[in-house]
């Protein structure tokens, strides 16, 4: 609870500021290295490591006198992995706290998108981006009743990312690239009873997608131009 009740105080923070909302997606990878060894031994084949997608929607406001721009995100990602005995699906729910550094470009006050800028591209639109979050994970195998007790059912992870992106800037409603190295120390179950001989495991994961902005401001202005 007290994790939504932060994210949700980060979005009404940026509802006094400047309006811009994100979409992001993209690819994402799943390792998971103990669940790996459990279902390894078990079966002589595991579900981990694993890649599915991931789509978020974030919310941007920026500092005023430095280019350190943040963007409270949730996101949802799925993981498949199709086994003899059946199905493995896994879901992802995360809660993260974006904040890009345009380490190039810092000193810059300009409450504008980098496309409206004079300058060098990279230099204007390189950031490095630092997202601390909170991810819940949901498992579900459908096959057979025998290999329930050998996998969690619902985790839950404290940790983050560290990503780079490349802000292009090219028209009002435009994208940029961006990548971010996800890693969460423990991945610990909340069911009631704790699976059989499955340790807590570390969890990393890699994404690589784009964002999509829609700046209202700048939109607005076309309107009525």
């Amino acid at each position: 609870m007290k994790y939504t009740f932060a994210f949700g105080l980060s979005l009404f923070i940026a509802t006094q500021c400047a309006a811009q909302l994100g979409f992001v997606a993209g690819y994402k990878t799943f390792n998971a290295p103990k669940w790996e060894t459990s279902w390894g031994s078990f079966l002589n084949e595991s579900p981990y490591p694993n890649a599915g997608w991931q789509v978020g929607m974030d919310y941007w406001f920026r500092l005023k006198k430095r280019r350190i721009e943040f963007m409270p995100e949730i996101s949802f990602a799925s993981f498949k992995h199709s086994f003899s005995e059946g199905e493995m699906n896994l879901k992802q729910l995360g809660l993260h706290f974006n904040t890009a550094i345009y380490i190039f470009d810092l000193a810059s006050d300009c409450n504008c998108p980098t496309f409206s800028k004079d300058g060098n591209t990279f230099g204007k639109g390189f950031f490095l981006e630092v997202s601390p979050g909170v991810s819940f994970l949901s498992n579900r195998f459908a096959g057979e009743a025998g290999l329930l007790p050998y996998y969690p059912k619902n985790s839950v992870a404290l940790g983050g990312s560290l990503g780079a992106g490349l802000d292009i800037g090219l028209t009002d409603l435009f994208d940029y690239p961006l990548a971010r190295f996800f890693h969460y120390p423990s991945l610990k179950s909340i069911d009631e009873l704790r699976p059989a001989g499955v340790e807590e495991t570390s969890l990393s994961q890699l994404f690589i997608g784009l964002r999509f902005r829609i700046h209202f401001k700048e939109m607005a202005k076309a309107r009525y131009r």
